[in-house]
């Protein structure tokens, strides 16, 4: 994903399909990418379809366990732990935001200004003399 999808983010919710083991293995590659731009956010890892397989929720998942990350088994499908994953994870997020000595949080926020300022700079479609616009295109003479 482009650095832009993870501009302002305090928490991330990373979820598996527990039917479909890709989803899992993927996990990895989501993480380091999500630490490469965050790499102080909260995150929770979230098991998905348990309705659909019950017996997931007594697996031993090694990933969120190395690295110590809260795990949720949950079903989208009938409701299952989903308001406890959102409660948690925004309750996750407003603290890392309070508490936050992420320099990342700093660039970001520089980097944003500075994509303003430049914006500003670059469309000087009109300029104002005395309160009123001068329009700067040809043939203004």
């Amino acid at each position: 994903m482009h650095a832009s999808y993870y501009h302002k983010a305090h928490a991330c919710i990373m979820v598996f399909d527990v039917q479909r083991k890709v989803t899992y293995k993927n996990l990895s590659n989501w993480y380091k990418e999500l630490r490469e731009f965050r790499p102080q956010i909260p995150c929770i890892v979230v098991a998905n379809k348990i309705d659909a397989d019950v017996k997931a929720t007594q697996k031993s998942f090694n990933f969120p366990r190395k690295l110590n990350l809260p795990l949720y088994f949950v079903s989208a499908a009938d409701g299952t732990n989903v308001v406890k994953l959102f409660s948690d994870a925004i309750k996750l997020a407003v603290a890392y935001k309070r508490n936050s000595e992420d320099f990342m949080d700093e660039v970001l926020k520089e980097l944003e200004n500075f994509e303003l300022e430049t914006k500003e700079e670059d469309s000087p479609a009109e300029e104002t003399s005395q309160g009123e616009p001068v329009c700067l295109s040809p043939g203004n003479g």
